[in-house]
């Protein structure tokens, strides 16, 4: 996970980090993103009464209200986002997530920052998502990778013959090509 320093580090380059750096929320960022995450947006709001930051990572979308004597998190992974929406009044504006069925509005976002965010997660939600799902092509290749050694193993040791091992290895290759379309 990444340290404060690193994640302070990260936001330091947003617009607005000004209003978000002595933020409790922040401090807890340490133990909510994952490894691999990159902080690219953040904004505060008001969701399921309570205030916390809304925090766009390069994998998910993450709700964070840490209370007085609790935290709360939701996260939104991108490829279950179906659709996000924005609304400005004359002073704030809301966001709302639509994921897996469900919906998600946080509200009391400024204006033109609740407009600037869902655009940014709406341009790039393609990208992010391609992203992921090559994440999982790699993970899964390695997997074939070591299905295929281990056919090699049985062959040389004369347990499956040439027949079988071509036969299986046609199968395992026909599975990855597969996922690879339905990916695409």
């Amino acid at each position: 996970m990444p340290t404060l320093e690193q994640i302070q580090s990260q936001i330091t380059n947003l617009d607005n980090i000004s209003k978000f750096g002595g933020k409790k929320e922040i401090k807890e960022l340490p133990n909510i993103l994952w490894e691999d995450e990159v902080i690219q947006k953040l904004e505060e709001g008001f969701y399921k009464s309570g205030t916390g930051i809304l925090v766009a990572t390069n994998r998910r979308l993450i709700f964070i209200n840490k209370g007085m004597f609790s935290l709360k998190v939701e996260d939104f992974s991108y490829d279950k986002i179906t659709s996000i929406e924005y609304k400005k009044g004359l002073l704030v504006g809301e966001i709302t997530i639509y994921a897996s069925g469900n919906r998600a509005t946080i509200e009391n976002i400024g204006k033109n920052e609740a407009q600037n965010f869902a655009e940014f997660i709406r341009a790039n939600l393609g990208n992010m998502n391609k992203v992921q799902n090559s994440e999982i092509v790699a993970s899964n290749s390695d997997d074939i990778v070591s299905k295929l050694e281990r056919l090699a193993v049985l062959k040389e040791k004369g347990i499956l013959s040439e027949d079988e091992f071509l036969t299986q290895k046609a199968k395992i290759l026909e599975i990855l090509n597969a996922e690879a379309r339905a990916l695409d």
